[in-house]
């Protein structure tokens, strides 16, 4: 059980005369339970003042139970004498708690993007339909509370630490197999498949510590990882030539906790231009590593590395914010960002991802990292190295 995380929600409730939350979005049910839905129709009942109560669909119960909340009530799932309503199993379970009249109950109003749940192909999550249902169940004010999960998620506890720490290691597993597995003629989608291969085949049960893990690799190489810093990254069937710059942003779960690293390699020998802006990026990662403190605004670290970029000539080539928040999802406060006034504190876990773009090929070098009192803690420090010699 993570107490710091639940002693955290608990006094910020009390803040903000919050009786009781309710949430659906698999992630925020991570976050208040320990448990990481399989399907996503999962609702978590988390009171102010008295233990938390976990609804699950029946089939789910055996991974309920290796989270923290010890009153899980299951329902029943589809069986042959009906089309299975989830909405009306969760219904009768909910009407038979008592909450007062009047209470004051926070939910995910405005979540409008949300992390996956096991079942990566059909995302369920929070909407009209469920807060109707607790609507109909209880006579209670609901009020958003999507800011104050943002905020208080941006925070790690030792707990979350941990579990970050170890889809990074998962991460380091992954990228290695791309390593060992790269050649020339390979497509990029065959690439990517043997760093997602990986991480599925050797995480789940790591260490005996992680019971469901995936990975999600988009390679780009050649003239493809010019656009790398687009909203989007895609494994194309561009076979990888000898000379390529090959690029791969490597997102990696871990029961729910995630990693995102990018790592960028040349297949061969790079040209002089290429290592000259490899390792003005390296540089300006370690100019952020060594300034960074707790309090600074985002805004502020993301300057250290932007400027230091622009001093080298490369300023033009930088087109992206320097990071973002990562833990029980790819992205989440804080912004690391021009324009962001979020503050970086200790523990918290972010991206720091310079990158420089030409019309012809692009850089990227995105680590994960603590926020210290001074400085930070790498998890990611692993394979930066420009050229692969296979």
């Amino acid at each position: 059980m993570d107490k710091e995380r639940l002693l955290r929600v608990k006094k910020v409730m009390e803040e903000r005369d919050i009786d009781l939350i309710v949430c659906k979005n698999p992630e925020n049910v991570l976050y208040l339970s320990g448990y990481w839905p399989v399907m996503g129709w999962s609702l978590v009942i988390f009171p102010l003042d008295d233990e938390p109560i976990l609804i699950v669909p029946q089939a789910e119960l055996e991974f309920a139970e290796v989270g923290w909340v010890k009153d899980i009530r299951p329902y029943e799932t589809e069986t042959l004498r009906e089309i299975w309503n989830p909405y009306k199993l969760i219904s009768d379970i909910i009407k038979e708690i008592e909450v007062r009249k009047g209470a004051k109950v926070g939910c995910e109003f405005y979540w409008e993007t949300t992390a996956t749940n096991s079942v990566v192909g059909e995302i369920n999550y929070a909407s009209n339909a469920t807060f109707s249902l607790l609507k109909d169940a209880w006579n209670v004010e609901l009020v958003d509370i999507t800011d104050m999960l943002l905020e208080l998620r941006m925070v790690k506890t030792d707990f979350e630490l941990q579990r970050i720490a170890l889809a990074n290691e998962l991460a380091r597993i992954g990228l290695e197999a791309l390593i060992d597995n790269v050649k020339e003629g390979m497509k990029e989608s065959e690439l990517a498949a043997e760093a997602e291969k990986a991480v599925y085949s050797e995480g789940v049960d790591y260490k005996g510590k992680v019971r469901r893990a995936r990975a999600f690799a988009f390679v780009m190489s050649g003239e493809n990882s010019a656009k790398a810093w687009y909203p989007f990254n895609i494994s194309s069937s561009r076979r990888i030539k000898r000379g390529d710059i090959i690029l791969i942003e490597f997102n990696v779960c871990a029961d729910g906790y995630w990693a995102d690293i990018t790592r960028t390699w040349v297949l061969g020998s790079p040209t002089k231009e290429q290592e000259d802006m490899f390792h003005v990026l390296i540089e300006a990662q370690d100019e952020v590593f060594k300034e960074v403190v707790s309090g600074m605004k985002a805004n502020e670290a993301d300057n250290i590395a932007r400027e230091y970029i622009k001093s080298k000539g490369y300023g033009s080539l930088f087109p992206h914010r320097l990071g973002h928040g990562v833990g029980l999802r790819i992205h989440e406060r804080p912004a690391i960002h021009p324009a962001s006034h979020d503050l970086l504190k200790e523990n918290m876990t972010v991206t720091v991802e310079p990158g420089l773009y030409t019309k012809n090929f692009g850089i990227r070098v995105e680590d994960d990292v603590i926020i210290l009192r001074r400085g930070v803690k790498n998890m990611t420090p692993f394979l930066k190295e420009l050229s692969l010699h296979s």
